[in-house]
């Protein structure tokens, strides 16, 4: 399950708040005046037709006083770049503070407007104990042409330890880091000039991981200071189905050496010491050898007593889905604490990855060889060896080494059948957690085979062109598990209307879908599946002695996923997909079959299709197969991967032709 993973991810995004300085100093009080070339310039000549650009970025981390500034200006283009002044910083209130928050809007005549407004307190997210806040404000009188800029302070409550700035002073038995600044030069807006200072700890071991770095590099000065200057950073192009900008942005990681670091050692000292300080919640036990035979008697096939306890984990109760009770009425339950594998089990709840420490504990008290792995969540970032930071790793999954194989389990993800992890855990790299010291390990994705959408319609076509009939939608795998997650919190009305509308998504204009029944919601071992009343007025094109209609119901009306010819990102879709489509379509009374397209089988590295059509006695039926098989597709591969879904397309619209008979042959 993801560590919290929101709540990962913004901790390294708070740490990742860069700020001001006015050279190796703190950011000036006093603003610097806006040049004039910059009130009057209408666009950004490197990036023409952005919204909006960064004219300078400071940015001052001060480690000895446990503070950071940032200051931007900004200009804004169009009315678009006018989003822009508003601003949300966000932070954690238990750790840091947020002041000295200041801005200001400079006019195309000069004209300045003061924010002198209010600043929001705003609740981003919020987990247990955890709260996840943003300072918000919107900056005045902006109009297109401005100039907007503002600064602001982030203090840490919490000093450093004395061990980080006196390291001679201690023996260490394993090395660490603790994580500081994060310096990231690539945003969704063009930066014509950003410089950024880290003054460090004195007598602190600081070490960086530069991460796509290709001309300029962070340098030492004589002060004591880290500094970097970086000029025309273009900006990170938002396009459809691109990955994550932490797997494109440039950057800078700036930690505190703890003890003997390395590369290899600092993964084998992490997983060494996460397995230590999870020994309770993981270790077998006299009780839980007990449970586990009860659950899965040795007699057993060693499958059969794998699937049987990850069936009895699936039962306990998950307190992290129980997002619709407020914090009174959790506290009114009086819940303990769980300190150990024994506690959850005894108690049947468990939050967060609690369900993955009982499952990998009852497979040990079994056993069999489990360990838990820390990964990282792909739909954040990608595993960076070099980056000696463990908060990269925010998601948790179990290894199980059965007959010389690798099985990877995730039951504390809600719905996560036996067998498959949740897309953003699968196909990733981790750290194990073991005493003797972790390894990295690549989690690899199941087949993409195992997640598919298939649909299958009886349908009859009408004389007006309409079309009516019966539809079954079975979603497996991936696709169930995804569908799953999204309704969690809804009632049986709202699971039915988010189907009904994604159906109709699909579907041709106007049609309406009935859900009589939808099976399978909290079985997560079964298919998903929809049974519907479809009903499609105007499906079917009419002249004077024909119908054209087409025979891919569901795909024809749909639009590429790529459409530009043009494209700066890979391709990154979530995982591999598959649909199977079985149709049949009756053909009303008075109609011949005059001409059916041919089928198609088109094969490229990536993908499979497959399309046959046939008519016979009143009938025409349809079978086709989509099948990708991978997510991933660099730039390069992009004309083969666009031309695919063009060849798709063209197949899916071609139409089926049927000619009216005279009245003396329709009888």
């Amino acid at each position: 399950m993801r560590w919290a993973r929101s709540l990962i991810l913004i901790s390294l995004f708070v740490l990742c708040l860069l700020f001001v300085p006015q050279l190796p100093g703190q950011v000036s009080d006093a603003w610097q005046p806006v040049p004039q070339d910059d009130l009057t310039l209408k666009d950004n000549p490197a990036d023409p037709g952005s919204p909006a650009m960064i004219l300078e970025r400071q940015v001052y981390t001060d480690d000895e006083k446990r503070m950071q500034t940032e200051s931007l200006r900004i200009k804004v283009f169009t009315e678009e770049g006018k989003t822009y002044a508003d601003v949300e910083i966000p932070y954690f209130a238990k750790d840091t503070t947020i002041g000295d928050i200041r801005g200001r809007t400079v006019r195309p005549d000069g004209t300045v407007v003061i924010f002198n407004g209010t600043v929001f307190d705003k609740v981003v997210a919020k987990y247990r104990r955890l709260r996840y806040e943003a300072k918000a404000f919107t900056l005045p009188g902006v109009e297109v042409g401005s100039v907007i800029e503002y600064a602001y302070t982030m203090r840490w409550k919490e000093s450093v330890p004395d061990y980080v700035r006196h390291p001679n002073g201690y023996l260490f038995q394993s090395g660490w880091t603790i994580p500081t600044t994060t310096w990231t030069f690539q945003h969704q807006l063009f930066t014509r000039h950003a410089v950024f200072v880290l003054r460090p700890i004195m007598g602190a071991r600081l070490g960086s991981a530069e991460i796509r770095l290709t001309k300029t590099f962070p340098s030492y000065q004589s002060d004591g200071t880290t500094r970097m200057e970086v000029n025309n950073i273009a900006a990170i192009e938002q396009e459809e189905y691109m990955p994550p900008e932490a797997m494109l942005n440039s950057r800078v990681h700036f930690y505190y050496m703890v003890g003997a670091v390395g590369s290899g050692a600092y993964w084998n000292d992490f997983g060494k010491r996460q397995a230590q300080r999870a020994q309770k919640l993981i270790e077998k036990t006299s009780f839980l050898e007990r449970a586990a035979k009860e659950i899965a008697p040795p007699s057993d096939p060693p499958e059969a007593r794998l699937r049987k306890l990850y069936t009895r984990v699936q039962q306990v109760r998950y307190l992290s889905y129980e997002l619709s009770k407020t914090e009174k009425e959790v506290k009114r339950e009086h819940l303990s604490e769980n300190k150990s594998a024994e506690d959850i089990l005894r108690h049947g709840y468990g939050s967060a990855n609690e369900i993955n420490f009982l499952f990998t504990a009852l497979a040990r008290a079994a056993g069999f060889d489990a360990s838990i792995v820390e990964v990282v969540d792909r739909a954040s970032a990608l595993f960076e060896p070099e980056v000696l930071d463990a908060s990269q790793l925010n998601a948790i999954v179990v290894l199980v080494r059965l007959n010389g194989k690798n099985l990877y389990f995730d039951p504390a993800s809600r719905f996560c059948p036996y067998g498959l992890l949740p897309w953003f855990e699968s196909d990733t790299t981790g750290v194990t957690w073991d005493k003797s010291g972790g390894e990295l390990l690549n989690v690899h994705a199941p087949a993409d085979e195992s997640s598919a959408i298939e649909r299958t319609a009886e349908l009859k076509l009408q004389p007006d062109g309409s079309l009516d009939g019966q539809l079954d939608v079975v979603f497996t795998g991936q696709e169930a598990l995804d569908r799953r997650l999204w309704a969690f919190n809804e009632d049986e009305a709202g699971r039915r209307k988010l189907l009904e509308d994604e159906i109709k998504e699909l579907a041709p204009p106007g049609v309406k879908i009935d859900v009589d029944s939808v099976t399978g919601w909290q079985d997560s071992e079964q298919p998903l599946r929809a049974k519907c009343r479809f009903h499609a007025l105007r499906f079917a094109v009419l002249t004077q002695q024909r119908m054209l209609f087409p025979m891919a119901v569901f795909q024809a009306n749909r639009k590429s996923p790529l459409t530009h010819l043009r494209r700066m990102q890979p391709v990154y879709f979530r995982h591999g997909s598959s649909e199977v489509d079985n149709i049949t379509i009756s053909m009303p009374a008075g109609y011949r079959l005059e001409a059916i397209p041919s089928g198609a089988d088109l094969k490229t590295p990536f993908a499979d299709f497959q399309v046959k059509r046939t008519g016979e006695a009143g009938l025409v039926r349809l079978e086709r197969h989509a099948v990708i098989n991978r997510y991933y597709f660099p730039r390069e591969y992009y004309g083969s991967l666009r031309q695919y879904f063009e060849q798709l397309r063209q197949s899916d619209a071609e139409n089926v032709v049927l000619h009216q008979l005279e009245p003396a042959q329709a009888h």
